[in-house]
C-alpha cells in the first residue's frame, strides 16, 4: 500500500507563484488601460461632440451592451473585484484607489497659492464646457434675472449668513441660532408659549432681526454674478432658524393685537425662503429648505398665532395672501431639476472633466455628459406642461441604465440618481399639504368643503370640532399628512 504523504509547496515555489500573480496583474491592468485608450482616444479637457445628440432610445440601447465591450465580454468586473478586495478592511495590505474627481477636491482643499491658481483655470475651463454643453441642451438653460445689487435679496442673504458663520460668538458646530433651552422647546412642541422669554429674547437680537426682517421683505432675488460656490453651496440650519425668529415675533405682535405688524414678520419668513428658491437655478437642497420652512409657517400660524389673535380681528384672506399655500403644478418640479442640473454641472462635473491632471480621468467625457444631461432633460419634459391633477400619474423619476459607460463615469453618475425618487415624493406630499391648507381658508372663507387638486377627493370637515382631515383614501395614508384645526374667523 502506498503511504499517503502530505505535499507542501516550498517557499521558492509560492513565491515565484506571486511573481506570476504579480506579473499577470500588472499586464492585465496595463493591457485594460491601452485598451480603454484606443478604442477612446481623448484629449483630457476637450470635450467634443461628434455624433448627433442621442435620443432616450439611443441611451437605451446602449445601457444594454457593455462599456468596452469588443468581443462580446468585459473584464471591468475583474477589476471592480480587484480594487474592492484591495480595499477590503480586513485586507493587510489594504490599498485605497481614488475617483474621478477626487484630484479636484484636492485642489479645492489646497492653500498652495499654484493649486489656487490651478482652480481658477480649471473652472474658466468648465464655463467654456458648460455653454458648449448648453449648445447641445438649450432645453436645460436658464435665463438670468439682473436685479440690482441693493434690491437682490438672495445676495443680502448671503452677505449675512456668511457674516453669521465668520461672527465668533456664534457656535462653529450648530451653524444656526442658539436659541435658549425653553425656547427651543416651544419650537419643537414642547412647552407653551412664553411671552416674557420671547420678547427678551428678540429685544436681545433686535440688530439681526432688524436685518433678516428686512432681507425676507425683499421681493426680488437672482443669482446672476454671484460665484457659484457662494449660491451652490449655502446652508440649510440658518434659514430656517431665522424664519423661526421671525414667526415668533409675529406670535408677539399677535398678543398685542398688532395685526399688521404680524402679517409682515410672517410675510418675511416666507421671503427668506422664496430668496433660497425662487432664483433662476434652483436646486434640490434649497427647494428643500424653502418647502420646509413654508410648511412649518403655515403650521405655526394655524395653531399659534391666528388664535392668539384679539376677538375679531382674524382676516382669513389677509393671512392666506401672507401664507400663500400655493400649490404647484409639475412645471415647477420640472424647473427645480433645470436649475439642479445647471449648478451640479457648474460646481461638480464639469470642473471635474476641465481638470486635466486627474489621474482618473474618464475616457468617454462626451458619453458621460450627454448621459447625465439627456437623463435630467428626460425628467424635465416628463412635467412640463402638465397640470397639477397629473402628478400622482406622472412617473417616478429615475435615471437610466449607464453600463455602457467607462467605470470611471458609471461611479459618478450613480451618484446623480441617488434621492431624487424620494425628493420627488416629497415634494408631491408637499402640494397635498399645501392644498389642505387651502382647503382650510376656504372653510374659513364660508366656502363649500372643496377636493384634493391633486387625486380628486373630497376633504373630510367636522364642524363641531373643527377640524379638517386629508380624504380617507390609501394614497393620504401612505402621505401621512396631518389633519389641521381650523380657525374661528
Amino acid at each position: 500500500m502506498t503511504a499517503m504523504v502530505k505535499i507542501r509547496p516550498s517557499k521558492g515555489f509560492l513565491l515565484a507563484l506571486a511573481g506570476l500573480c504579480l506579473l499577470v496583474g500588472v499586464l492585465y491592468f496595463g493591457l485594460v488601460s491601452i485598451r480603454e485608450v484606443m478604442e477612446n482616444p481623448t484629449v483630457r479637457g476637450e470635450i467634443t461632440f461628434r455624433t448627433a445628440r442621442p435620443t432616450s432610445m439611443d441611451r437605451d440601447r446602449l445601457g444594454s451592451q457593455t462599456h468596452g465591450n469588443v468581443s462580446g465580454w468585459s473584464l471591468d468586473w475583474l477589476v471592480e473585484g480587484y480594487e474592492s478586495l484591495m480595499s477590503w478592511d480586513k485586507n493587510p495590505w489594504k490599498t485605497t484607489f481614488p475617483g474621478f474627481g477626487d484630484h479636484y477636491t484636492k485642489l479645492l482643499a489646497s492653500k498652495d497659492p499654484i493649486d489656487i491658481a490651478r482652480v481658477k483655470e480649471v473652472r474658466r475651463r468648465a464655463d467654456v464646457l458648460y455653454q458648449r454643453l448648453l449648445e447641445r441642451y438649450p432645453e436645460l438653460a436658464m435665463a438670468n434675472k439682473h436685479v440690482p445689487p441693493e434690491r437682490n435679496g438672495i445676495l443680502k442673504w448671503l452677505e449675512f449668513s456668511e457674516r453669521f458663520k465668520l461672527d465668533p460668538t456664534h457656535s462653529k458646530l450648530i451653524s444656526g441660532i442658539e436659541f435658549p433651552e425653553e425656547i427651543k422647546k416651544h419650537l419643537n412642541g414642547e412647552a407653551p408659549w412664553n411671552a416674557e422669554a420671547v420678547k427678551a429674547w428678540l429685544a436681545l437680537n433686535k440688530p439681526m432681526m432688524d436685518e433678516i426682517h428686512a432681507i425676507g421683505l425683499m421681493p426680488e432675488q437672482s443669482i446672476a454674478g454671484i460665484d457659484i460656490d457662494r449660491w451652490g453651496g449655502i446652508g440649510t440650519r440658518l434659514p430656517f432658524d431665522c424664519a423661526e425668529a421671525l414667526q415668533m415675533e409675529a406670535r408677539l405682535a399677535a398678543d398685542k393685537g398688532d395685526t399688521a405688524a404680524a402679517l409682515e414678520s410672517i410675510q418675511a419668513a416666507n421671503g427668506i425662503a422664496a430668496h433660497l428658491a425662487n432664483v433662476e437655478t434652483p436646486t434640490l437642497l434649497t427647494s428643500t429648505i424653502q418647502i420646509r420652512i413654508q410648511l412649518q409657517i403655515q403650521k405655526y400660524a394655524l395653531t399659534e398665532i391666528m388664535p392668539a389673535l384679539p376677538a375679531g380681528q382674524l382676516d382669513p384672506a389677509a393671512w392666506e395672501t401672507a401664507l400663500n399655500p400655493t400649490v404647484s403644478a409639475p412645471d415647477e418640479f420640472a424647473r427645480i431639476l433645470k436649475g439642479e442640473w445647471s449648478v451640479t454641472a457648474r460646481k461638480f462635473l464639469l470642473p471635474m472633466l476641465a481638470d486635466t491632471e486627474d489621474p482618473q480621468y474618464p475616457p468617454d467625457p462626451e458619453a458621460m455628459l450627454d448621459y447625465t444631461a439627456g437623463s435630467f432633460l428626460k425628467m424635465v419634459q416628463d412635467h412640463e406642461g402638465r397640470p397639477v391633477s397629473d402628478l400622482p400619474n406622472i412617473p417616478i423619476v429615475e435615471f437610466p441604465d449607464s453600463s455602457y459607460l467607462s467605470r470611471q463615469s458609471r461611479r459618478l453618475t450613480w451618484d446623480f440618481g441617488i434621492g431624487l425618487r424620494a425628493w420627488r415624493n416629497g415634494w408631491a406630499r408637499a402640494q397635498s399639504s399645501s392644498a389642505l391648507t387651502q382647503a382650510a381658508f376656504a372653510v374659513m372663507a364660508g366656502q363649500p368643503v372643496p377636493c384634493d387638486p391633486l387625486f380628486g377627493q373630497p376633504y373630510l370637515w367636522d364642524p363641531t370640532t373643527r377640524i379638517l382631515s386629508p380624504p380617507n383614501s390609501e394614497a393620504f395614508k401612505s402621505l401621512n399628512i396631518k389633519p389641521i384645526t381650523v380657525p374661528r374667523p
